[in-house]
């Protein structure tokens, strides 16, 4: 190829890493949005959209103390059809972290922010 062992190394590696970067956040997309559309079910709201969009990645800690890329992903969702409100699903490489509904309700249906 080139000539130079590690330069070769490199352009080998780099093919590889990208496309298990790829397949990881695929999975952990596939995976929030299955969280995502739980939750709503739980809660008896509907999820909109069908989708979540990643919308923060940072590096983090599992709980062993293991890298693993933080990922929040924001999803959409209705309680009465009349208003569009977002939430957001985070998971630490494959495992859900949390997942935050902007408000909760009371027992006579009020809103109940948790922000």
């Amino acid at each position: 190829m080139t000539g130079n062992a590690l330069l070769d190394l490199l352009i080998l590696a780099l093919p590889v890493l990208a496309f298990i970067w790829w397949w990881t956040g695929s999975k952990a997309h596939e995976l929030a949005t299955g969280f995502a559309r739980q939750a709503c079910k739980q809660r008896q709201l509907q999820f909109l959209d069908q989708t979540t969009a990643l919308s923060q990645l940072k590096p983090a800690r599992d709980i062993r103390g293991a890298f693993c890329w933080q990922r929040t992903y924001q999803f959409e969702f209705t309680d009465q059809g009349q208003y569009r409100d977002a939430a957001t699903v985070t998971m630490h490489g494959q495992r859900l972290k949390e997942i935050q509904f902007p408000y909760s309700r009371d027992i006579d249906g009020n809103r109940i922010y948790t922000h």
